[in-house]
């Protein structure tokens, strides 16, 4: 009875602590960089800007290009790096749930590859209809739901009508493989050498292109998908007994898991059209949350995930964009390092019958 005191006593705790961790961690990353800048000013920029609208700024007790560098550059790509972190770690929660298998994110099972197909193809290619950052992000949610089908349709037939996790993540790297055959290819036919170039960095993954104006739909669709996930927790709770036994208990499985997919690919494409393939946060993040919180329970597992990946991506971009100077790494780069080592070891693992 104590022992499950204590992990009560830690689940309620974690929320707060990680709101603070989350909150100090935005004015740390806005303050780092090539120009460093006083945590004070930071703070008292932000709070001007927020409360005051701007009254001390205009008396001239903060200085113009202090208020560039933090409210015009620095706090979009903060903000913008919260929101993707927390999308892709609740997909990855969300995926992990739904076909039992704890090495399923958006990135291993094709997701992301197949939303970045898609945008490749608003970029390189002349389509007749939308244009801009929408046209890209709709090709994306276009690409990562056919991604999606193809992976899903693949895997139940080839477990014989049943998901079964092996089936599912080969069924992912094989689409994984042609949908990164296929933005390779419409590189290779493309004729615009700055939109090869484009696709090309794109591909590794970067925040550089975030902006106040560009802020909009990914932060529509991430904050959609958390609220739709978080309400159906209990229900991903049920998916983990296993198909037969969620049946039983009312839930309409093969409907359920398809709204579930759809929804994950909505996150995934509005944050992939922007950002480009950013790998391994929905996978290494909800292991760390059921790691502290000792529980597999999705209606702490998915919120904790979703503050965790923010932090964890703030982070990993303000390392990007200050380890090499004044050039950025990409910072696909960062968390490729990061997460394939853990990947390697959930294998390593679960070979082993250890749980994960």
């Amino acid at each position: 009875m104590k022992s499950k005191d204590n992990k009560n006593l830690r689940r309620s705790l974690l929320f707060p602590i990680l709101i603070v961790v989350l909150f100090l961690s935005l004015l740390l990353v806005i303050a780092n960089g090539s120009t460093k800048i006083p945590l004070s000013e930071v703070y008292g920029i932000l709070s001007d800007q927020i409360f005051h609208g701007g009254k001390e700024l205009e008396a001239g007790i903060w200085s113009r290009p202090g208020y560039q560098i933090i409210w015009n550059i620095r706090l979009p790509r903060a903000l913008f790096g919260a929101l993707c972190g927390a999308g892709l770690a609740l997909c990855g929660a969300v995926m992990q749930a739904l076909v039992l298998n704890p090495i399923a994110d958006p990135y291993i099972l094709g997701i992301s590859s197949g939303a970045s197909s898609g945008a490749a193809c608003a970029l390189l290619l002349p389509l007749p209809f939308f244009h801009g950052q929408y046209q890209t992000t709709i090709m994306a949610m276009l690409g990562a739901l056919l991604s999606s089908a193809l992976v899903y349709t693949m895997a139940k037939f080839a477990g014989g009508g049943k998901l079964r996790p092996v089936t599912l993540l080969l069924s992912g790297t094989a689409i994984n493989a042609v949908m990164s055959a296929t933005t390779s290819f419409l590189i290779f036919i493309a004729k615009s050498s700055e939109s090869i170039a484009a696709v090309y960095n794109w591909q590794m993954g970067s925040l550089a292109s975030a902006q106040w104006t560009t802020l909009l739909v990914p932060a529509f669709g991430v904050l959609f998908g958390v609220l739709v996930c978080i309400f159906q927790a209990g229900n991903l709770n049920l998916m983990m007994m296993g198909d037969e036994d969620a049946a039983a208990m009312g839930l309409c499985v093969k409907h359920f898991r398809l709204g579930m997919f759809v929804v994950c690919s909505i996150i995934v494409a509005s944050l992939v059209s922007v950002t480009g393939i950013i790998g391994f946060v929905g996978l290494v993040v909800p292991h760390i949350v059921r790691l502290l919180i000792k529980s597999s329970n999705n209606r702490y597992v998915l919120p904790l995930s979703a503050m965790l990946g923010a932090i964890y991506l703030m982070w990993a971009d303000s390392v990007a964009r200050t380890a090499f100077g004044a050039a950025e790494l990409p910072i696909g780069i960062i968390t490729a390092f990061a997460g394939a080592p853990f990947f390697l070891y959930l294998m390593i693992r679960k070979n082993h019958g250890g749980e994960v």
